[in-house]
């Protein structure tokens, strides 16, 4: 089994991402006026820029949930409240000096809630919930998409999501990768001014004090996601890496 421990290549210019904008359903709150900009349409395979994989942390839950719409657990059940964010990743396959799409591996993803809380965990007191995790299988572009909402913070972390890739062959795991993905200051800024999040107190850490950004030789400048507007009072979040694989 491959396991891509020391790097990841993440890809540079636009990813494919269809340019219907999903509605927030009612209970999301709406973004404070974002920059308009369209849904990045299909591009050229990018170069690739090799960088290094994040630690995957203490909240990892292997759900096995196999669904775009992680915002509430999956009886439908506890349903986050918070801005709309789609959150669509580009895996690639490093060949030679470019990268080519990598369809039919699984991405999983997981964040904290606004109030900053994990769901399926006991310190937290959140067993047996399960919002805000799950998984895609990348499509023929190399695209898995999420809707979720914008995540909040805790202590000690810049705001961040988790995600982890793996590819298998009859049941068995042949590859695994995992990392995580950050958001620019200025836009959380913009997102926290509102509800849920502005009932919180100011967050204690920026990307420039966080632990896993500036590790690594601030390898977290190169896994800051892409925004945009989704013309709905949300966000669309885009982000394309290409693996050694």
């Amino acid at each position: 089994m491959l396991v891509a421990g020391a790097v990841v290549a993440a890809c540079t210019g636009k990813s494919p991402l269809s340019a219907a904008s999903p509605t927030p359903p009612a209970t999301s709150t709406p973004a404070p006026s974002p920059t308009p900009t369209a849904a990045p349409e299909a591009a050229p395979v990018p170069a690739c820029v090799v960088t290094p994989a994040e630690t995957e942390g203490p909240y990892f839950v292997d759900e096995k949930l196999n669904r775009s719409d992680i915002r509430a657990d999956a009886s439908g059940a506890n349903l986050r409240p918070g801005t709309a964010l789609t959150l669509a990743f580009g895996v690639y396959r490093m060949n030679g000096s470019g990268c080519q799409p990598w369809p039919g591996v699984q991405v999983d993803v997981w964040h904290c809630d606004a109030a900053g809380v994990y769901s399926d965990e006991s310190a937290q007191r959140s067993v047996g919930e399960n919002y805000l995790r799950g998984y895609q299988l990348t499509d023929d572009k190399g695209m898995a998409r999420f809707q979720t909402i914008y995540p909040g913070w805790y202590m000690g972390r810049a705001v961040h999501v988790h995600f982890k890739i793996r590819a298998f062959s009859g049941g068995q795991k042949t590859y695994e990768f995992t990392s995580q993905v950050f958001f620019d200051d200025a836009a959380t800024d913009l997102v926290y001014a509102a509800a849920p999040y502005s009932s919180r107190p100011a967050r204690e850490v920026r990307n420039a004090n966080d632990m896993v950004y500036t590790g690594n030789n601030n390898s977290g400048a190169q896994l800051l996601v892409k925004l945009g507007s989704d013309g709905a009072g949300g966000y669309l979040g885009t982000f394309s890496i290409g693996l050694q694989a």
